[in-house]
């Protein structure tokens, strides 16, 4: 039974409902008036699409390493280093310029899902 990814899909899905909900609130003020308000609804869409695409499959892959009896302590390095980066994806989004947290979210993301990977594959190989 798993233990530790039910809190990181918890967290997680409320963090995606909030993005969801901040595109929702925009689209619901109508067309953009103008440029920043343009601006603001494409960025706010590309925060929600970028967790669609990448929280799915960093939680899969918490799921199957708690499944497969990963020590609790690695499944939480995991999901920390999931939960963090798309929250500091989601941050970068809502800042008039992005600098570098963009890049070093998307970077814990990436080794977050092929070293967890990579771990599911030695815990199925073992």
């Amino acid at each position: 039974m798993p233990i530790v990814a039910p809190i990181y899909a918890g967290l997680l899905a409320v963090l995606f409902s909030w993005l969801s909900l901040r595109v929702s609130l925009i689209r619901m003020k109508g067309p953009a008036p103008d440029e920043a308000a343009a601006t603001r609804l494409r960025r706010a869409v590309r925060a929600q699409g970028n967790a669609s695409e990448y929280i799915p499959l960093g939680l899969i892959l918490l799921l199957v390493l708690d499944l497969q009896g990963a020590p609790f302590w690695l499944v939480h390095v995991f999901g920390l280093a999931l939960l963090a980066g798309r929250i500091g994806h989601f941050v970068s989004f809502t800042l008039p310029s992005t600098g570098p947290l963009i890049r070093v979210s998307m970077l814990v993301t990436y080794v977050m899902i092929c070293f967890s990977g990579l771990f599911v594959l030695y815990y199925a190989l073992v």
